[in-house]
């Protein structure tokens, strides 16, 4: 059975020889030879990726092997190997670097060492990146003798080489590095497979940094990125990046990170691959990434090969967020479930299809059970439909369950806003104010939620749904609702030249600055102009294709200031265009007093598309 999983194994079928495994664990009883087993099934599970599977057989093998057992070094140092790939795949390169230096004690073949070498190299590269090319220097070195007519793995160990001089920011020499293992998978042709894709990347990214735009442009052809008829999916429906500030990143960082897309539109990997700073400020943007989600009929429009590995350039954002209007209603309507009894359900998982998965299977199990609180669903209902990935015919069936189960609860109007606020979210369509006009503040809050969306993108927002928000009675002097109608019209009546009226509403407000331009609506923007030039004209004749996500500030006057891309597809590419295209943008007035910010990270999308 051994010998069967082992020849599985060798035919890369790894399924049937971790189940082979599996079953001989439960047979043998000798230490030594249960440490070997369970060492090669936890290998069988990593390769499938199972790396919570793999990781407590890996780690108990290493432990039960006899240390003065010299024939055991080549199985202690594959499983060695095994978690420092884990590690790896995990984020954690200080971890499999300490995994690879501990295998590397042990490795005496050429093979082994070049394998352990290059994967030490690989975790250092975002540690120490001298060290790492040292590693890879001597990985290089060892395709000689037997091994000198392996040129992938030749070609690999180049492409070690280059990440490592990538990162040191020798950028002509890793363009070289790069080319070698290019040259090895054959050159550029017009077959492309995962090996070729990256390797061609590496050669491009590497060729841009070092000011090489014609080579580089020549390798991104070769690639096939920008070249998709929907190249524009990294979009994405969740796509948080790390805060500036936040985790050592600071606003001028820039890091290139490649990853895999599951058909559910969760990530399958994620890895760094440059960072323009030195040390480990890449992993801190690839594990955010490792987070992002999808909906899962745009990952099917994908093609296959942009699925298993796409590659963007990425800076973190200047702003988290701001409160939303819609928060008080959402409030409201959990308050309402916790005066009935019903705790908020916490789903596992940090990603948002995660959280999708675990909340329907929640609803599922509730629904299932006819002693389930109809509320208790609702709080899921709720959730769902905060899920960017929950959109469509699905949507809307949520939409119908939870006004049915509010409408049965007697539910107050804060309650029914919400639920009408999570039904409306994702198209343009107004609310039905007046069907709130019982309760001042929820009356309030469903205008200025119409006014902050408008329902056509250029259309003028309208003066008078604020002037029936300050003329309502019912709405104490001193309610948010009311200061933040006020900072709205101040703004308005600004635009309109009616500056003793906006300083008037202003100085009503009893806010700061600060305080003003986190309350107020974000300004709507008026023009973009866009002319041909913009599209840069080597990448016009290549027929390639991308985009850019902008973040940017908005000055009281609408003038665009601080505009810096926080991602780009494909990387380094279009990233000066799209900033410099938003910077030309015009966006509607804000008033304040002093001049200050009118918005903070206001975020727009450039498209760069061929003409059909």
């Amino acid at each position: 059975m051994f010998d069967a999983a082992a020849k599985a194994t060798g035919e890369g079928d790894h399924a049937s020889a971790a189940a082979l495994l599996a079953t001989l664990e439960q047979r043998v009883t000798n230490p030594r030879s249960l440490a070997i087993v369970r060492l090669r099934r936890g290998m069988a599970l990593g390769e499938l990726r199972r790396w919570k599977a793999a990781r407590p057989l890996l780690e108990q093998a290493i432990a039960a092997l006899p240390m003065d057992d010299r024939t055991l070094d080549v199985d202690r140092g594959q499983a060695l190997r095994a978690l420092g790939k884990l590690e790896l795949f995990d984020l954690d390169y200080e971890a499999a670097y300490g995994y690879y230096a501990r295998a590397l004690r042990v490795a005496v073949d050429p093979a082994e060492r070049i394998a352990t070498l290059l994967g030490k190299a690989q975790a250092g590269t975002f540690l120490d990146a001298e060290k790492a090319l040292a590693d890879a220097d001597e990985a290089a070195r060892l395709f000689v003798g037997p091994l000198s007519g392996d040129k992938t793995g030749a070609g690999y160990a180049e492409s070690t080489r280059g990440q490592a001089l990538l990162n040191q920011g020798r950028f002509a020499e890793a363009e070289q590095a790069f080319a070698k293992t290019v040259a090895a998978e054959g050159g550029l042709s017009r077959k492309v497979n995962y090996q070729d894709l990256v390797a061609r990347s590496d050669a491009s990214i590497a060729a841009m940094l070092a000011g090489h735009r014609d080579k580089a442009r020549e390798y991104l052809l070769y690639t096939g990125a920008g070249r998709m008829e929907k190249q524009d999916f990294t979009f994405g429906a969740d796509m948080a990046l790390p805060i500036c500030g936040e985790e050592g990143i600071e606003a001028d960082d820039m890091a290139v990170v490649e990853f895999g897309i599951n058909d559910d539109g969760t990530v399958s990997y994620a890895r760094p691959i440059y960072g323009s700073r030195p040390g480990a400020m890449a992993l801190v943007f690839a594990r955010a990434v490792r987070d992002w989600s999808w909906l899962p009929e745009d990952v099917a429009k994908i093609p296959g090969l942009f699925r298993l590995a796409t590659r963007l350039e990425l800076r973190c954002s200047t702003s988290a967020g701001g409160p939303s209007l819609a928060d008080g209603a959402r409030a409201a309507f959990r308050d309402w479930g916790e005066q009935h009894g019903i705790a908020q359900y916490e789903p596992a998982g940090q990603s948002e299809a995660q959280r999708r998965a675990a909340l329907a299977a929640e609803l599922t199990r509730l629904r299932a059970n006819p002693s389930s609180p109809p509320l208790a669903q609702a709080m899921l209902l709720s959730d769902l439909l905060e899920n960017p990935l929950v959109t469509g015919k699905t949507a809307e069936d949520y939409q119908a369950s939870l006004r049915s189960l509010i409408d049965a609860a007697g539910a107050p109007p804060q309650v029914r806003l919400w639920a009408d606020w999570l039904s409306r979210k994702q198209g343009r369509e107004e609310l039905n104010a007046s069907a709130y006009a019982a309760d001042p503040a929820a009356h309030a809050l469903a205008l200025l939620l119409n006014y902050d969306r408008p329902q056509r993108r250029y259309k003028r927002r309208d003066p008078a749904i604020l002037d029936s928000i300050l003329s309502d009675a019912g709405l104490p002097d001193d309610h948010p609702l009311r200061v933040a109608a006020l900072i709205r019209r101040a703004s308005a009546r600004a635009a309109a030249k009616d500056f003793e009226g906006a300083r008037a509403d202003y100085r009503a407000t009893g806010l700061t600055e600060q305080q003003c331009s986190i309350v107020d609506a974000e300004p709507a923007i008026r023009s973009a102009p866009v002319s041909g030039q913009d599209y840069p004209t080597d990448m016009v004749r290549m027929g390639i294709e991308g985009w850019t996500r902008v973040q940017h500030d908005v000055s009281p006057t609408g003038q665009v200031l601080n505009s810096r891309v926080i991602a780009a597809y494909p990387p380094i590419v279009f990233s000066a265009n799209g900033a410099k295209i938003i910077s030309r943008a015009r966006f509607e007035q804000s008033y304040r007093p002093g001049g200050a910010m009118g918005c903070s990270g206001s975020m727009s999308n450039v498209t760069f598309r061929m003409p059909s």
